[in-house]
């Protein structure tokens, strides 16, 4: 994810974009970016659930989130390695706030 988010000439995620481009959530670019994400989700979900961790579903609700938000920065962000560093960071974060709730 690091390296694609933070590539030079990176234009942004194609499925927020098509979400942004597309406000209608009957729309079928909206129906096929919610199927994707549902499918992202859900392995994120069962990658953690092999992780034992207590909570996935939570866990991955945040990453996703964070990815998201890195898809975005690395459309906006003239350092790739500043966003590299703190997209890891703040993954690491996330994982290990979930592994001290267990």
């Amino acid at each position: 994810m690091g390296d694609i988010s933070c590539s030079p000439g990176f234009g942004g995620c194609p499925f927020i974009n098509a979400a942004a481009e597309y406000a209608d959530p009957d729309h079928p670019a909206r129906r096929a970016v919610a199927a994707h994400r549902a499918w992202f989700a859900g392995l994120v979900t069962d990658l953690l659930a092999e992780m034992a961790l207590p909570d996935p579903a939570a866990t991955a609700d945040q990453l996703v989130m964070l990815r998201d938000g890195a898809m975005v920065r690395g459309h906006l962000d003239p350092d790739p390695a500043a966003r590299t560093t703190a997209l890891v960071a703040a993954g690491r974060a996330v994982l290990d706030a979930a592994r001290a709730v267990g």
